[in-house]
């Protein structure tokens, strides 16, 4: 992701990679922040009374600390000025959508449980391998390799999709499984963790042959075949195995719902009567509860 930045006159904003940074550029009153968008409820930009800009920044969690005092929800201001508002709008929106990026519903994905191998006439085969072979074009081609992947299929693994490839001048199978890319030649088996994979993508020209290029770990891995079709399935089977390594356990926590801050009101309004709470800290957080109900 290019790099945002927005450079006012006591402060510079920066936004890259999920992370927003703000830099005082004189001694007052400005936050110092290094923050990721995980941690944003949203972001806006409002005009002050003074006829300043101001972007506004809404945290998660009311206990998130800006100079070592909780927000109590309400919205950090950071200051710009009027005529930085459009370079300002660039930023927004570049955070929000990374926002509606981390909010994303996924679609119900299939079972990906490993199964257990069942005998067959050559031993034990995997039902997930024999699956995907039944969906290759042309699996007669790629016999040895199947049975070798029967075998070294790992237990904790779903075996997704299969595709006849050569790379590197050798030819044999690429296989993509929830936790592993394969490749299964007829001397050798060659893995790459799915946590390290970033991108793939099928290349076509007419008359030449059809390159699965696959890109992780600061390097790119070429497939070769003359059919895209099978191709066009493992690079489907590489986002989703992606999308369940990156995202699974790794979700950003979902906004607060009207029963939780309802729980929050209740705490703060027993804290006060219990004399926990003073008035003006007490009025602080109630309209910080109120500005983050939904609607």
């Amino acid at each position: 992701m290019a790099v945002i930045e927005v450079w006012g006159a006591r402060v510079a904003v920066r936004y890259c990679d999920g992370r927003l940074v703000t830099t005082p550029l004189r001694a007052d009153n400005e936050a110092a922040l290094d923050i990721s968008v995980a941690e944003l409820a949203r972001i806006a930009l409002a005009t002050t009374d003074e006829d300043q800009l101001a972007m506004l920044l809404f945290f998660r969690s009311a206990q998130f600390a800006v100079n070592g005092v909780p927000t109590d929800r309400h919205p950090v201001p950071v200051f710009l000025e009027t005529g930085l508002r459009e370079q300002a709008q660039v930023l927004v929106r570049a955070v929000e959508r990374d926002l509606i990026g981390l909010r994303r519903v996924f679609p119900p994905r299939p079972n990906l449980v490993p199964p257990r191998p069942v005998p067959g006439p050559n031993g034990l085969r995997r039902p997930d391998v024999s699956a995907a072979a039944g969906r290759m074009r042309y699996a007669g081609n790629s016999l040895r390799e199947i049975d070798i992947l029967h075998g070294c299929a790992r237990p904790d693994e779903y075996v997704l999709e299969l595709a006849q490839a050569g790379h590197e001048g050798a030819p044999g199978l690429v296989a993509i499984t929830t936790l592993r890319l394969l490749f299964v030649s007829a001397w050798a088996v060659y893995e790459f963790p799915v946590a390290v994979l970033t991108g793939a993508e099928v290349r076509t020209a007419p008359g030449e042959v059809v390159t699965l290029r696959i890109s992780g770990a600061g390097t790119e891995l070429d497939f070769l075949d003359w059919e895209p079709a099978d191709f066009a399935r493992v690079v489907e089977a590489i986002g989703l195995a992606c999308e369940v390594e990156h995202a699974d356990g790794s979700i950003a926590q979902s906004l607060p719902s009207s029963a939780d801050l309802f729980g929050e009101w209740q705490l703060l309004v027993e804290r006060r009567k219990l004399g926990m709470v003073a008035d003006d800290p007490f009025r602080r957080q109630a309209v910080g509860i109120m500005l983050a109900m939904p609607g």
